[in-house]
């Protein structure tokens, strides 16, 4: 059938609709397998409904706080201040309403509620932390008394707690219990008491000091409580000297003591002195060498307890330390024990202190510092030791022996030889000791006393003999040198030669006093006349010299010992050296008096030459550092005193020996490692004695060496391993040439004179000239001959 008319211009919905559906069909299938889009949609739908919550708190909030524009300007012309009791300044009933507004906004923007209000202040603290400056809060919780006297006192004291059971606080109480030695009981709970405790205002009761409001000052730990920790320690590993050293001994000869290795606390030494570098302003002197090659000065001394007590102390110290080997805190304790310094124990450790010695000396070792391994290695380079130590370590007779020297091969008769040298070269008269001629002798020695041995000879015969026979062959060897070939290795040292030469000059001073003196009967000081030259003497050294130790001694011995003919008997120690050195002129000036003829005038300028050169000497040799032209001038000083006192006193080994053999090892050491002589004084171990005798305190004696190692590792190792050792070495201010010496009102020797002068009055005698050119000639000339008369 054909179509109508206009049929064909139709549109086709029926086909349209069918097409329609089909897309839709296929749209919601392709949208349902699309599952980001269905996540999309879902997150815009919680969106729409979050931007419509936000609008509703909007609306309430500017309800809840009515918050307007006029509002606003207002309040910008009357900003909040912070009032001295920390709440808001102005009227009570508008602080309030800003106090509720800011709580009410604090509330709804953190989500508070009535019953949970934490949310709401933990906003506004964290708004505070994080925005406010620190000197806006300093100034407004300083106003506020709630922060002051409950919450910071509360956080404060937590930390306080935690604080005082800390590891810090146990360094701080052992450092106050080790502070210049060891502290009593009774001390360090007075300290520990004064530190945290005090009265109250009414001064009647005790109660905690307070650094703040409720805030106590932090304490130290309980004495109880620091020696518990402290005895937690592991100080290392300490050997018994019975058990080792004591064997097939007698009874009555075994000794209480104790003794560490000596390759395990040089290793330790070693560890702490490289840490310690890092921080130390004085770095140590390698004396161009490798990193970590030390230098080592080991020796032992009597009496570290004092003469009463018989204790033998080891001490072992590092040259590379420079000036603070000086100090008592550089020289570490290697054995103590209760015997004498030469007894057969000792003698057993020094042999076995030689093997392991020789055993260390050149090899190398490591050692881990901060997490690394580093090597280093030990020379035995000095034997710090008095002159009688010295004879007893190098197997050799006393200093009363012929050859008086543990250095030179000088025999007695030529003590008061001036015209010689001591030295190396052919031409010198006197040598150092050779070590094969020490084993020759040795061996020698051995055979005498086994074929005197056979005799019926009395003990003292035979003695007498062997003595004799060691002086036939022109030494002073009688054993093999306890110390080995380290016994070539030994110098002169300083501490001991100025105290011994400045008691020696001082008995002379002593003895001219009393023969100038017409005593008398008198029994005591209080019966000398002033006026007299022994009355002044002794008025000099108390009150001016002000060596109150030597009056006092003084005083007993004229009263006692004076009247059965003995001599004055007092060991002089590093102080009466010093006051002798700033004061040795007004000594001198004291004995004259007005019936002094040439000769007496004579000896007084050589007291004055003698003391002068004496103390320019020990100026110079108890330096550690010296520069080659200071040994120049060293060599002529000493020559100076030497020949005086050889040719108008009394020439003794001490003499000699700092007129000599001070020169030459000075040199030595100054060629070798660019140090002076003092490098070697025991003034640093002298000191170390008397922070031993503290460390006995409260010590069983046949315990107390157990004690001493104990506190000697705490205070030398472990405290300045945690924090307490001293980066800077604070130098010693005093000198031995006081400084008014060199002013225009002072003469060199020490006394006043007119600034318009050279010297003084007594200096500028031609008696003065005359004794100097005796000692540059080195004999009495005619002149000084016939000036004496």
């Amino acid at each position: 059938m054909p179509p109508r008319k206009g049929q064909k211009n139709r549109f086709p919905l029926n086909e349209y609709i069918e097409i329609k559906r089909n897309q839709d069909a296929l749209l919601v299938s392709a949208l349902a397998r699309d599952k980001e889009f269905t996540k999309k949609a879902r997150k815009l739908k919680r969106l729409e409904s979050k931007a419509k919550l936000v609008n509703e708190d909007n609306k309430n909030v500017k309800e809840k706080i009515s918050v307007t524009d006029n509002i606003v300007d207002r309040r910008t012309r009357s900003p909040t201040i912070l009032g001295d009791e920390g709440k808001i300044s102005g009227p009570g009933r508008s602080a309030r309403r800003r106090r509720l507004q800011t709580l009410n906004a604090a509330k709804m923007l953190h989500g508070a509620t009535a019953e949970n209000m934490t949310p709401a202040y933990a906003g506004l603290i964290a708004v505070l932390n994080e925005s406010a400056p620190v000197s806006v809060l300093s100034d407004a919780i300083i106003k506020c008394a709630k922060f002051t006297k409950k919450v910071i006192p509360k956080i404060v004291k937590q930390k306080i707690n935690i604080f005082e059971k800390s590891q810090t606080n146990f360094i701080r109480s052992v450092n106050i219990l080790y502070r210049g030695g060891i502290t009593s009981k009774q001390k360090y709970n007075s300290i520990r008491s004064s530190l945290t405790m005090g009265l109250d205002d009414a001064g009647v009761k005790r109660k905690h000091i307070e650094f703040m409001s409720n805030i106590p000052v932090p304490k130290l730990l309980s004495y109880k409580e620091v020696l518990k920790k402290i005895n937690e320690i592991d100080i290392g590993d300490l050997h018994d000297v019975g058990e080792t050293l004591c064997k097939g001994l007698k009874e009555e000869d075994m000794v209480d003591g104790k003794y560490r290795d000596l390759l395990k606390l040089l290793l330790k030494m070693a560890q702490f002195y490289l840490s310690a570098n890092n921080y130390r302003k004085d770095k140590l002197n390698w004396f161009g060498k490798q990193e970590g090659t030390f230098k080592v000065a080991i020796g032992g001394d009597g009496a570290p307890f004092g003469k009463d007590d018989q204790a033998l102390a080891w001490l072992v110290s590092f040259l590379n330390c420079g000036q603070r080997v000086c100090s008592s805190a550089e020289n570490f304790l290697l054995i103590g024990a209760n015997c004498s310094e030469d007894c057969e124990p000792v003698r057993r450790y020094v042999v076995l202190l030689e093997r392991q010695m020789t055993e260390i000396e050149g090899k190398m070792f490591l050692v881990e510092i901060d997490g690394k391994e580093k090597f280093v290695s030990f020379q035995f380079e000095l034997l710090p030791n008095d002159m009688k130590y010295l004879a007893f370590l190098g197997g050799e007779l006393s200093i009363s022996a012929s050859y008086f020297s543990p250095f030179a091969d000088i025999n007695k008769k030529d003590i008061a030889n001036t015209q010689e040298n001591f030295g190396s070269k052919p031409q010198d008269k006197w040598h150092p000791w050779k070590y094969s001629q020490r084993l020759r002798v040795a061996a020698a020695v051995k055979e005498k006393k086994e074929e005197v041995s056979k005799t019926t000879l009395k003990p003292a015969t035979k003695r007498e003999k062997i003595t004799s026979f060691i002086s036939q062959k022109k030494s002073r060897q009688e054993f093999l040198p306890l110390v080995g070939k380290f016994i070539d290795r030994a110098k002169a040292e300083p501490l001991h030669l100025k105290n011994n030469a400045w008691q020696q000059w001082n008995s002379s001073i002593l003895m001219y006093s009393l023969s100038r003196s017409h005593l008398g009967e008198c029994e005591s000081i209080s019966d000398v006349s002033p006026n007299s030259c022994f009355g002044k003497y002794y008025h000099t050294i108390r009150f001016n010299v002000k060596a109150t130790r030597l009056a006092k001694k003084i005083r007993k011995w004229f009263a006692g010992d004076r009247t059965k003919n003995k001599p004055l008997e007092y060991r002089f120690t590093g102080k009466e050296s010093r006051l002798f050195c700033h004061n040795f002129m007004y000594i001198v000036e004291s004995l004259k008096t007005d019936e002094d003829q040439n000769v007496h005038t004579f000896k007084l300028h050589v007291f004055a030459y003698t003391g002068l050169n004496l103390r320019d000497s020990v100026s110079l040799f108890s330096r550690i550092s010296m520069s080659s032209e200071q040994v120049q001038s060293l060599s002529q000083v000493c020559s100076n005193y030497f020949r005086a006192t050889a040719l108008f006193l009394k020439s003794t080994p001490t003499s000699w020996t700092i007129g000599h053999v001070v020169p030459v090892h000075a040199q030595q050491l100054q060629e070798t490692l660019g140090l002076g002589l003092g490098i070697n004084t025991m003034e640093g171990r002298e000191a170390k004695h008397v922070t031993l005798a503290k460390f006995t305190n409260n010590a069983q004696y046949n315990n107390r060496w157990s004690q001493v190692f104990k506190h000697e590792y705490i205070s030398l190792f472990w405290l300045r391993e945690n924090g307490c050792d001293e980066t800077v070495y604070k130098h010693t201010s005093n000198v031995y040439i006081p400084k008014r010496c060199f002013t225009h009102d002072f003469c060199y020797c020490g006394l006043p004179k007119d600034g318009n002068v050279e010297k003084c009055s007594f200096c500028s005698q031609h008696f003065q000239k005359l004794v100097s050119d005796c000692v540059l000639q080195g004999k009495t000339t005619l002149e000084a001959k016939e000036a004496i008369k």
